[in-house]
């Protein structure tokens, strides 16, 4: 089964109503069972309360938190922007005839995708992508995904490297034993996509006289849109540590709104982008319940060897769920609206046709 088929949209359209059937199956309801599981776990654990968690919450300068909203969600025009690239690169330019939507109208797609990843298991979101992109400017859905594939090795090596690096920083060149097991994790997984690359490369033919009939075509396109991605590497490169630097900035001015000083650049950078490589697990819808007990026990860990200023478990369990409202929530009701207009124009659009 292709990703666009696992989104069970049909001849007539519907990938608008496909997302509902995927939010409420089996499948989604389970994940999100398993999220709040963990999240009860978690805050049981430390034993907090969650009315003493709310009240530090409101504490937050609504100043420093609109500044953390206004910077993650610029990123999606930087995320436009670097997908408009990727495009242009495999041919989804205007004169091979395509009309790729403009820099807003990518944008929203992306957004589109992330509220389906916030809502479904599995990454899902992304094919999604791929889909709309099929639906608003009729390119191959196929390659489509190949550009998304690229996007996300991209992503990665870059995350994983500045990741390193700051882990080197806050923990002083020496190597704790979970963040050794990161770094070989990581080095692990940088070495199968190079190794999967390369694969693609030499043995791409091989691998498509291998292949059934019915999936050569579409595995042909993917690894055209994979490939033919990584042009213009410098640009892409500068466009994504943009991108991971919103990231940063976003947990900065969540720090500062609820008067967290004291923590230096490194950790922040290494607590942000170590919260957003968690947001990559398929088990729980954009790590839903993952990402935030690991950045509480992320936060008290480095309180106690010394790297941030002494943080309580409700200081840590603030800031943990504050920058989730964002990152997360804010997701959910932005993604819903977006998703609704989008809806309705697109009606909108069939009886102006009829």
């Amino acid at each position: 089964m292709t990703s666009e088929a696992a989104l069970g949209n049909g001849e007539n359209g519907a990938g608008e109503v496909s997302l509902g059937r995927r939010f409420f199956n089996l499948q989604t309801l389970v994940s999100f069972a398993i999220a709040f599981a963990i999240l009860y776990f978690v805050i049981t654990k430390i034993d907090v309360d969650f009315g003493q968690i709310v009240s530090r919450m409101r504490t937050a300068d609504p100043v420093y938190y609109l500044l953390a909203f206004l910077v993650y969600y610029s990123s999606f025009f930087v995320r436009a922007w670097r997908w408009d690239f990727l495009l242009k690169n495999v041919g989804f330019q205007k004169r091979e005839g395509i009309r790729v939507p403009s820099l807003s109208g990518l944008a929203e797609i992306i957004l589109l995708s992330w509220f389906a990843n916030c809502i479904m298991p599995a990454k899902l979101g992304d094919a999604y992508r791929g889909y709309m992109l099929k639906k608003t400017a009729g390119v191959s859905f196929s390659k489509t995904m190949g550009t998304v594939l690229a996007e996300r090795i991209i992503d990665m090596i870059i995350l994983f490297a500045l990741l390193v690096l700051a882990g080197l920083r806050v923990f002083h060149g020496t190597v704790p034993e979970a963040f050794g097991s990161m770094l070989i994790a990581g080095v692990a997984m940088l070495i199968l996509i190079v190794i999967a690359l390369v694969a693609m490369l030499r043995f791409g033919g091989v691998v498509q006289r291998l292949l059934p009939a019915s999936v050569r075509e579409f595995y042909k396109r993917f690894e055209e849109g994979t490939l033919l991605s990584f042009q213009n590497l410098p640009v892409l490169a500068v466009l994504t540590l943009i991108i991971w630097a919103t990231e940063v900035g976003r947990l900065w001015f969540i720090l500062a709104s609820l008067g967290a000083q004291g923590f230096p650049v490194s950790v922040v950078i290494f607590v942000a982008l170590a919260s957003s490589l968690l947001t990559t697990v398929p088990m729980t819808p954009a790590g839903l319940g993952v990402v935030e007990s690991a950045l509480i026990g992320l936060l008290l860990f480095l309180s106690g060897v010394g790297a941030i200023p002494v943080t309580d478990q409700v200081s840590a369990a603030s800031i943990a769920v504050l920058d989730r409202t964002i990152s997360y929530w804010s997701l959910v009701v932005m993604g819903f609206l977006v998703y609704l207009f989008t809806k309705r124009k697109a009606i909108g659009d069939r009886l102006r046709r009829s």
